[in-house]
């Protein structure tokens, strides 16, 4: 049985919002659904569960099987239908994280349900394409592989050599990085339409950055990364430059410095958004550090439409692999521009768990 819902327009503590959906994510006993309003979810342990629920009515659950039955059931069921037919797994995804329908994904074969006490209360869920949390064992639970949960399914696995391990970054968990292993998802990675309005948040523990590393990336579709959705690099001031689309040149920005600490080590909760990049139209790009007000920070110099990025690259990409010890403990993915109070309640909701609230 899955976490216990209910209809809702505003997150309250111990859940989480999609759409008009609470999901409880405190473990709370609610009592009665007719005196309460909360009804016990469903969840298919092999497969995607979607679900609905109404202001007047109970909840609705779909269980389909398989990629294929998501398709279908955007196609024929939806309510409001997609503006087009949709044909691949990706699109699909993409829909409903726009919807009011919530979707969950589980493989019973490799992970088992995400522990409602770790799930972080409150944080956005609206447009969250991708979610990886090394400090929750359903997202971090296995030495070759870093599952996102957002309900959107993918699997990140690990690459390269043997320089990558959960470990202790100033007494909180995450992944420490030594010039070597890395993350890549080869599957559903267009359902992060990082082309489009996009926002991207990362957890990392920094202590110095001595050589232009790549953090996170699309791979190059008819180019290098840089120059397609997106590539994320840490710099020598480690701070982050982010680049997309290429003709007739690259956009390129920067943010501020991650904190460091003295060289000690510290954690930094930073985060980019774009406006699309699909059409010809000027980009535009932001940063927030520590869950600040978003700053203007874009330099827009292509006049043409990306190219969509493929395979979603964690810890390394065209500059090279992010050098030791240096670490990250969480990545969020959205498929919209988080507004001011939304990343500030991202920084709420996961603060914590780093060691800043």
């Amino acid at each position: 049985m899955g976490n216990s819902i209910k209809y809702g327009t505003t997150a309250i503590s111990g859940t989480v919002l999609k759409g008009n959906i609470l999901k409880d994510v405190g473990g709370i006993s609610h009592g009665s659904s007719a005196q309460t309003g909360w009804w016990a979810s469903g969840i298919n342990q092999n497969g995607y569960t979607i679900t609905l629920i109404k202001s007047n009515t109970g909840p609705q659950f779909w269980c389909p099987a398989n990629d294929e039955e998501v398709i279908l059931f955007c196609n024929m069921v939806a309510v409001p239908s997609p503006p087009s037919t949709i044909t691949s797994i990706d699109d699909a995804l993409i829909f409903l994280q726009k919807s009011n329908y919530m979707v969950d994904y589980r493989n019973s074969t490799t992970r088992g349900r995400i522990p409602i006490e770790s799930f972080p209360s409150k944080l956005p869920m609206d447009g969250l394409s991708c979610y990886l949390d090394a400090q929750i064992e359903a997202s971090s639970g296995t030495s070759n592989k870093w599952f996102d949960i957002s309900g959107n399914g993918l699997e990140f696995i690990k690459q390269g050599g043997t320089g990558l391990s959960l470990a202790n970054l100033g007494g909180y968990q995450g992944f420490q990085f030594n010039d070597s292993g890395y993350f890549q998802c080869n599957d559903k990675y267009g359902s992060v339409n990082i082309g489009g309005d996009c926002t991207i948040v990362m957890w990392v523990w920094c202590t110095s950055i001595l050589s232009r590393d790549t953090i996170f990336e699309k791979a190059g579709n008819g180019g290098a990364s840089y120059q397609c959705s997106v590539a994320i690099t840490w710099e020598t001031n480690e701070g982050f430059s982010y680049y997309s689309r290429k003709t007739p040149a690259y956009d390129y920005a920067s943010t501020v410095a991650c904190d460091t600490n003295g060289g000690e080590g510290a954690w930094t909760m930073m985060a980019i958004k774009m406006s699309t990049g699909l059409t010809s139209t000027a980009r535009t790009g932001f940063y927030s550090k520590n869950g600040a007000n978003f700053a203007a920070s874009y330099v827009s110099r292509s006049t043409t439409a990306l190219d969509r990025g493929k395979q979603i690259r964690v810890g390394t990409g065209y500059a090279g692999p992010v050098e030791g010890p240096n670490g990250i403990g969480a990545v969020l993915t959205y498929n919209k521009m988080l507004s001011n109070a939304e990343i500030l309640a991202v920084y709420n909701a996961t603060a914590s768990k780093f060691g800043m609230l």
